[in-house]
């Protein structure tokens, strides 16, 4: 029994773990033995919540069958129920009756949690709490939930191992799928780092795009959600915010300092 109780506590952790993103997402930061501790205390919980629903019940039915037994205190030919006993000996394939239904109730609250969970996923205001909550444990989150929630049309730069660059906008694909290990953007931009000053290097003007052909998250029959890029996580050296409106600048400033340079040197 005490084996079989383990392994409920463990499927029933780990079922609500896998549902619940931040919970999801320490997870799979854990190593070793920290990721048995934290399905087990989450399952554990189950059952002791499931044992004290089965012993207030319990406890009703012996104060039932203490009541329905009080005629005793006046006649002795009143026979006595015993009903509050006789459940603790009820046995089913040799598996007690209160064993049973600790394991039922446990599922069905771990089940029932693990559903509510998912169903918040689909609450827009629901899914931004969830992934404040993410951030506040996580620096590339936390930068991620700034651009998504910024009202400064801020972008997130990442650049991957092989000196990639991708710029865009999050997309909050990866929370919908409880995928916490890879990255979701729509890009705008994308390039390289130059080997020798690691400065970007535009390749790849997507928002050009977009405006030429009218594509925008409602168009059809190709909308922006169909370029989106997933990126794992492994891949990615560093991730940062990007303005656009400072981006310009600095380009316009770039442009006119080469063509002054180029300029002076030609009339040297």
């Amino acid at each position: 029994m005490s084996a079989a109780l383990i392994v409920i506590v463990l499927v029933c952790g780990y079922l609500y773990v896998n549902s619940h993103i931040p919970s999801k997402h320490k997870f799979k930061k854990s190593t070793g033995w920290q990721s048995y501790f934290q399905v087990a205390l989450k399952g554990s919980y189950y059952v002791f919540v499931s044992f004290i629903v089965l012993m207030v019940a319990w406890f009703a039915l012996l104060a039932a069958m203490w009541l329905l037994n009080a005629p005793l205190l006046f006649t002795e030919k009143y026979k006595a129920f015993t009903f509050a006993y006789d459940i603790l000996n009820v046995k089913f394939v040799g598996v007690g009756l209160p064993f049973l239904l600790l394991v039922a109730i446990t599922v069905l609250i771990s089940f029932s949690e693990s559903k509510n969970e998912e169903k918040k996923l689909r609450n827009p205001e629901e899914r931004l709490r969830i992934f404040r909550e993410i951030a506040n444990s996580s620096p590339i989150e936390a930068i991620l939930f700034e651009s998504i929630t910024s009202n400064n049309n801020l972008m997130v730069s990442i650049t991957m191992h092989s000196r990639k660059v991708y710029i865009g906008i999050v997309h909050e694909a990866r929370l919908e799928d409880h995928d916490t290990d890879t990255i979701v953007i729509i890009p705008f931009l994308s390039g390289y780092r130059d080997k020798d000053t690691l400065s970007f290097v535009e390749e790849v003007n997507y928002a050009e795009h977009y405006s030429e052909c009218g594509i925008t998250f409602d168009s059809h029959p190709i909308s922006l959600t169909q370029y989106r890029h997933v990126i794992p996580r492994d891949q990615i050296e560093s991730v940062s915010l990007f303005n656009s409106d400072m981006y310009k600048r600095f380009k316009k400033r770039k442009y006119y300092r080469t063509s002054f340079n180029r300029n002076r040197n030609s009339k040297v």
